[in-house]
């Protein structure tokens, strides 16, 4: 057979299998989201949800290990998730879903919300009023609960389109975690290339000095600062894992 004869026959072939499988295309880079129709983007709105982009709205920090008072006295339940807008466009997350995976399955959405969150804006959600987050937080969720063993949460937005996976539900935490005496916070590493939240590599714990100054710990309430070491609503801590870069210009 000639060689425009093998091409016609391969491309042939390459059509019948799109039709046959409905003329889509899967690399398994993309997520279809849960939604039984495309819904148009909705942007900047005020009064309801907006739509998003992938990754455009961050999970900045997970703290999965709860809380410790300056008594010594240990929350496990104590938790917050962190999330901070990565883009130049401001959300309206009202009706977003925050999906919740490893030993604990729950599944929440966010209430109606009549502020956007802003370019570089943090939104703090605390399982308790009465803890050491209670002040900073945006949102009380008492649903909210997170593993210890395996934690993995998961942002979509209002039409149901993934925004932001982070953690794992069969591997255990990335960073922080409980050491009998202190608790630290899991936070995002600033890289440059491939910061993927469902990586390890993209986390680190919080490296504030337990003996240093509680001066970039005003996210924490008072009474829990000295073994409480979280960002909530604050920058992340120095990050020495070296991973700030993911990649390079070569």
């Amino acid at each position: 057979m000639r060689a425009d004869g093998l091409i016609a026959a391969g491309l042939a072939v390459s059509v019948a299998a799109t039709v046959a499988l409905g003329g889509c295309t899967d690399f398994g880079v993309s997520d279809p989201g849960e939604s039984d129709e495309q819904v148009l983007y909705r942007w900047e709105q005020e009064d309801g949800p907006s739509s998003a982009e992938r990754g455009s709205v961050q999970i900045n920090e997970i703290n999965w290990a709860g809380s410790v008072d300056d008594d010594g006295n240990y929350d496990p339940e104590d938790v917050f998730i962190e999330l901070r807008n990565e883009y130049h466009r401001p959300y309206n997350m009202s009706g977003w879903r925050i999906n919740l995976d490893g030993d604990y399955k729950q599944s929440f959405r966010l209430p109606e919300m009549d502020e956007t969150l802003e370019p570089n804006q943090h939104f703090v959600i605390a399982a308790k009023e009465d803890g050491a987050f209670g002040d900073v937080a945006d949102l009380i969720e008492p649903r909210l609960k997170l593993g210890k063993a395996a934690v993995r949460v998961e942002l979509r937005d209002a039409d149901r389109r993934l925004i932001e996976p982070a953690g794992s539900a069969e591997e255990p935490p990335f960073a922080g975690g409980y050491d009998l005496v202190t608790v630290r916070s899991m936070e995002r590493s600033q890289m440059l290339f491939q910061n993927i939240g469902s990586q390890d590599r993209s986390w680190h714990a919080n490296t504030d000095d337990i003996h240093g100054t509680d001066e970039g710990r005003q996210g924490i309430r008072e009474g829990w600062r000295e073994n409480t070491l979280a960002s909530p609503g604050e920058p992340n801590s120095a990050d020495y894992s070296g991973s700030t870069a993911g990649g390079g210009f070569e």
